[in-house]
This record gives C-alpha cells, sequence and structure tokens, in this order.
C-alpha cells in the first residue's frame, strides 16, 4: 500500500508540473496573440507613409529618366547630404525598415538599458517578433544614421553659409558692372534670367522627379504595410492555430486527468474489497486454525497423560522385581587397605626372577664408541 501511495503522489505531482507549463505557453501566447492585434489595429489607423525606394527595390536594372534625375539633384547636392540621402534609401527610410511601434520600442529600451551586456536580449524580449540578431542589426543601422544625419547638418550649415556670401557678391560686382556699363549690364541681366530659368527648369525637374518619387514610395509603402500586414494576419492566426490546439491539448489533459482518477479510484475500491475478502478468509481460516490446534492439543495432553500413566507403571513394575531379587551384603571397611589378586601375582613374579638372577646385580652399562677424534676431550 505505500508503494502504491508513493506512486500517486508522484504521477500527481508529475501531472501537475505538465498542467503549470502547459497554463504558461497558453498564457505567452495570448500576450503575443494580443500584441500582433494591437500592432494590426496601429497599422489600419495609421495614414501610409513615404518611404524612398531605390531602383534595386524596383527590379529594373536599366536607368531610365528618373534615375536621370535622381543622379543631377544627387549630383547638385553637398557630398554629406546625398550620402545620407542614398543611405536612407538604401536602408528602408528614417526607421531603417522597422514599423514606428517597433522603432519607438526600440529607441526607448536602447535608452534605458544603455551600458548592459544583454542590452539585445532584453531589447528583444520586449519586443514581439524581433530577435537579439534584428535588435542588434537595428542598433548598428541607428547608429550610422545618427552619424550620417550629423555630417548632413553640418554640411547644410556650410553650404548656407557658402550660398549667403556668393550672394552678397554677386550683388557687389552687379553693381559695379551697372555703373560701369549699360550694356554689360544687359547682358548680365540676359545671362541671369537665362540661369534663373534654367535652375527653375532644374527646380521644376527637381520637384517633380520628387514628386514621382513620393508618389512610388507611397505605392511601395502601401504595398509594404499591405505585405507586413498579411505577414501579422499569418502570424496571428498561427498563434491562434497554436493556442487552440494548446487548448485541445489542455482539454485532451484534463480528460485523461479524470479518467485516470476514476481509474485510481476504481483501483482503491478494488484493493479495499480484496483486503476486506482476504481479512473475511483470514478470520474464517484463523476459527479453523484456533480448532486443529485446540484438537491438537488435546490429543497432545491424552498422549502424555497416557505416557505419565506408562511410566508410572514401568517403575511400579521394577520396583516390584527389585524387591524379588535384592541381595543382602555387610559392609567391610577392611577390603578397601587389603591388596588384590593382580598385586599379589606381581610380587610373586618378581621374587621368582630375582632368584634366577645369579649374575648379581648390574654395575655398568653398555654405550656407544667414541670417535678417534674425540678420544681425550
Amino acid at each position: 500500500m505505500e508503494e502504491v501511495d508513493t506512486g500517486i503522489r508522484a504521477f500527481k505531482e508529475r501531472q501537475r508540473k505538465m498542467f503549470d507549463e502547459l497554463l504558461h505557453e497558453e498564457q505567452v501566447l495570448g500576450e503575443a496573440i494580443q500584441s500582433m492585434e494591437k500592432k494590426i489595429e496601429a497599422w489600419e489607423r495609421q495614414p501610409v507613409a513615404a518611404v524612398p525606394s531605390t531602383a534595386a527595390k524596383t527590379g529594373s536594372t536599366k536607368p531610365g529618366p528618373r534615375v536621370a534625375l535622381a543622379k543631377a539633384a544627387e549630383a547638385s547636392m553637398p557630398p554629406a547630404v546625398a550620402n545620407f540621402q542614398r543611405f536612407l534609401q538604401q536602408t528602408g527610410g528614417h526607421q531603417g525598415g522597422w514599423d514606428d511601434i517597433d522603432h519607438q520600442a526600440f529607441l526607448q529600451l536602447r535608452q534605458r538599458f544603455k551600458g548592459k551586456e544583454d542590452l539585445y536580449s532584453l531589447v528583444a524580449a520586449r519586443i514581439a517578433g524581433r530577435t537579439a540578431s534584428d535588435v542588434e542589426r537595428h542598433d548598428n543601422w541607428y547608429t550610422e544614421y545618427t552619424a550620417l544625419l550629423e555630417k548632413q547638418k553640418l554640411a547644410i550649415q556650410q553650404w548656407k553659409q557658402v550660398k549667403k556670401g556668393s550672394t552678397t557678391k554677386v550683388v557687389t560686382e552687379e553693381e559695379d558692372e551697372t555703373a560701369t556699363s549699360e550694356a554689360d549690364a544687359a547682358r548680365e541681366k540676359q545671362k541671369r534670367e537665362a540661369a534663373r530659368a534654367e535652375q527653375e527648369a532644374k527646380r521644376q525637374q527637381v520637384l517633380q522627379w520628387r514628386a514621382e518619387q513620393k508618389e512610388m514610395s507611397k505605392r511601395e509603402q502601401a504595398a509594404a504595410m499591405e505585405e507586413q500586414k498579411r505577414k501579422s494576419e499569418e502570424e496571428a492566426a498561427r498563434l491562434k492555430a497554436e493556442r487552440k490546439e494548446h487548448q485541445e491539448k489542455l482539454s485532451a489533459y484534463k480528460q485523461k486527468c479524470l479518467e485516470e482518477e476514476v481509474m485510481r479510484r476504481d483501483a482503491e475500491e478494488l484493493i479495499r474489497e480484496e483486503e476486506s475478502e482476504r481479512r473475511r478468509i483470514a478470520t474464517q481460516q484463523l476459527g479453523q486454525f484456533q480448532n486443529r490446534d485446540r484438537e491438537a492439543l488435546e490429543r497432545r495432553r491424552a498422549q502424555q497423560l497416557e505416557k505419565e500413566r506408562m511410566e508410572q507403571e514401568k517403575v511400579e513394575r521394577l520396583n516390584q522385581l527389585k524387591s524379588q531379587v535384592a541381595v543382602n551384603v555387610q559392609r567391610d571397611p577392611s577390603r578397601l587397605t587389603a591388596t588384590t589378586a593382580g598385586w599379589e601375582e606381581r610380587r610373586r613374579q618378581t621374587v621368582e626372577n630375582r632368584s634366577r638372577d645369579t649374575a648379581g646385580p648390574m654395575l655398568s652399562m653398555p654405550h656407544r664408541a667414541i670417535p678417534t677424534w674425540r678420544q681425550g676431550l
């Protein structure tokens, strides 16, 4: 019974641990589903933002007029600004390809856990759908992004200062030329108007290129949002399926536990019935054994009485026989000091041997010879 109780307790402990693990997994999946649903709702409410893209995203390898305009605009920009714009186009805009919610959460967690060794793991644990390697790549991108942004700001300030100095210089030269020659002033004015017209045409081209880029970026962003939304919905559906599967497993586990509990109770009831039957049989057999022992004891007592009676009769017969053959012998203490027949015979033989010995008593006894090397020592 102790082994059965120990086995039942161990089984209950294992089942309780499994139940706790399933509940924990269900809670984690529920939190992940809620997070994905919040993201989907945020994306649905968020307007489509313009994100620059490159020709590599469109899959086109042949340079067109848009690419030419982009190259012309990039050539007119300072190198730092061009590098920053190119970096944005290649890496997915001002958020590095991440959505606004994840990027803002990354910035807050980066500031919160700054300086810790396990920064990437801590941030990834608090942003659903992101791994430590994703956080590390995004952190490297953000470092490069801030460096290029600072260079762009510095280059824009320098460009403004140079532009301001060039404008002042041009105005001074125009005044000098106007004072010296009306013809030169007319030619200079014509050149300025031509340059202004050319600059305006370039500006219009750049504006058109920017509008086209903005429209194309909107379409690409919308497509990316749709793709992200589709992936999120698939992920949410997968998580719901996993949660449903865990719930089914939990229900099956509970049903199994109930069936095992019923089986355990049936087994305990069967054990109690068997023990009751064994006690009844033992009680019945105990009465039979007691009766048998009582009868055996009575037989042994009868045999003992019969044996004692026979012994008594035997003693009586022996006493009767002894009384019939009894011999009365008188006490004679002198017999203790009298010589025996054997001793008398021994004395007689000693006397006869001495009378036959005529050589007298033996005066010497034979010895072995002494070696020559020992003689005289």
